[in-house]
């Protein structure tokens, strides 16, 4: 995707802003993630080179999170001296929720198409496109390329590709760039919250998911399977069922956020929209969790009684 991408966007007619920046940051964190890849790296390493091209972003490419739009009802939310850090703070979750979905196969691609395509029309819609256009169709269609060989379907019933950490800190990174650059400006495409609604699933999954962690005394990077997918194939369901509802589910919640920004809605009302559908996810979620957790407890229990039961007829 990466070499796709970097190849084939030298080819448009018209470049986006600072393209050399986002080049950078990309090859960046591709090489890392490579490495992440086959050597594993701290948390703490990772995050520093994520700052990194995040810093270089911002920094010498002019992207930056500057507003937050009228999110809370009473007038825009400017983030003044505290753009710089909360740009960071947002990239770095944005990268690192796509990191982290990426548990299944299909789902983290199928998800950076469906922000692709969501940005695609936001910019149609928009009363200057720009070039963001040309940029985020090179960008759906190699993600559609790395789709053909990732996703399952009837005639391909396992993956024959993975998208790793290269692939998916890559991803995060280039959607968050256009995400942020595409809701900021009297020339955006769409409100900040809009990104919100795109992102939906991925940033509701990784923050329900730390939440759970450090509530039970965990570090928030510990591995688990507490994520939606890994829930959902605890019910016994396929990987393919897993992935289409995933699909579908942030279809709808991109669709609903692109809707409301057409259609007007105050910023305010999709923010605390969004805070009720993340405390139902949440909700739900918590609720699988400790049922399955219970079911293996009662399965582990039986079976050590039935060792027990073994020991004392012998």
């Amino acid at each position: 995707m990466y070499a796709a991408f970097c190849a084939s966007i030298l080819l448009l007619a018209e470049w986006p802003h600072a393209l050399p920046v986002l080049l950078a940051g990309m090859t960046l964190l591709t090489l890392i993630g490579l490495y992440d890849d086959l050597h594993s790296l701290r948390p703490a390493s990772r995050f520093l080179f994520q700052i990194g091209a995040i810093l270089l972003m911002a920094l010498e490419g002019n992207v930056t999170l500057a507003s937050l739009g009228n999110l809370f009802g009473w007038g825009n939310v400017l983030l003044g001296d505290f753009t710089i850090p909360f740009t960071v703070f947002a990239m770095v979750g944005i990268i690192n929720a796509f990191n982290m979905i990426d548990g299944l196969d299909g789902l983290a691609g199928g998800l950076a198409l469906l922000a692709t395509l969501c940005m695609i029309v936001l910019n149609l819609l928009a009363p200057t496109g720009g070039a963001s256009i040309g940029v985020l169709s090179v960008l759906a269609l190699a993600i559609t390329g790395f789709l053909c060989f990732n996703l399952r379907h009837p005639w391909r019933a396992r993956a024959g590709v993975f998208m790793g950490d290269a692939g998916s800190t890559m991803l995060g990174f280039v959607l968050g760039w256009f995400l942020v650059d595409l809701s900021q400006g009297r020339e955006a495409a769409m409100a900040p919250v809009t990104a919100i609604w795109i992102m939906a699933l991925p940033l509701m999954d990784t923050i329900a998911v730390m939440t759970r962690r450090i509530r039970a005394g965990h570090s928030p990077f510990t591995a688990d399977r507490q994520h939606l997918h890994h829930l959902l194939l605890g019910l016994g369901l396929t990987d393919g069922r897993v992935g289409a509802i995933l699909l579908v589910a942030a279809a709808l919640a991109a669709a609903a956020g692109v809707l409301a920004w057409w259609l007007g809605v105050p910023e305010s009302w999709q923010f605390y929209a969004f805070l009720a559908a993340f405390a139902l996810y949440y909700r739900f979620t918590s609720r699988l969790w400790a049922r399955q957790q219970a079911t293996v407890s009662a399965r582990a229990n039986f079976e050590s009684d039935g060792d027990n039961t073994a020991v004392d007829v012998a």
